[in-house]
């Protein structure tokens, strides 16, 4: 359990309750500072919602990565840029997504990866895509880095 992360995000619910505000984000941001069992739900779920989404089929995998903007840009995932695409991984920075979206710029930082739900969502989406299973994973989280975006990483399981 990340308890300094949860005694931060107590603090932030406490004021914006005292405020008015909107605490759901907050609320998600908790429930990661307690423990990384909850990492393989969150991914879990991303996942199964990822694969649900009306993802157009994508035999060429040279077209996954436009694709992969247009869906993210329709669903309002956030804001997408393509590192690296090949045949094997997709390397990708995400900003503006929800799991960190109303945390960016509150001194808040996490002690490991924050976007399990993320990592989930894009490899469903891109399993829905190709019919191909495939891992995600976040490589550098804004949590951590204080950067405005979070890099993932897609692996294409190869038989």
């Amino acid at each position: 359990m990340d308890r300094n992360l949860l005694s931060k995000i107590l603090t932030l619910m406490k004021q914006y309750l005292k405020e008015g505000k909107s605490i759901g984000d907050l609320k998600l941001g908790s429930l990661l500072a307690l423990g990384h069992q909850l990492e393989a739900i969150f991914y879990y779920l991303g996942h199964e919602l990822g694969t649900t989404l009306e993802a157009k089929k994508c035999e060429d995998v040279v077209k996954i990565p436009e694709e992969l903007k247009n869906l993210v840009l329709e669903y309002n995932i956030g804001e997408i840029l393509i590192k690296e695409a090949t045949d094997e991984i997709i390397t990708l920075n995400l900003k503006n997504h929800s799991s960190t979206r109303d945390l960016i710029g509150k001194g808040i930082k996490s002690g490991g990866n924050f976007c399990s739900f993320e990592a989930g969502m894009l490899a469903g989406i891109v399993e829905r895509m190709t019919n191909i299973h495939c891992f995600a994973q976040e490589l550098n989280c804004s949590m951590q880095t204080g950067e405005d975006s979070c890099e993932f990483m897609i692996v294409f399981q190869k038989d």
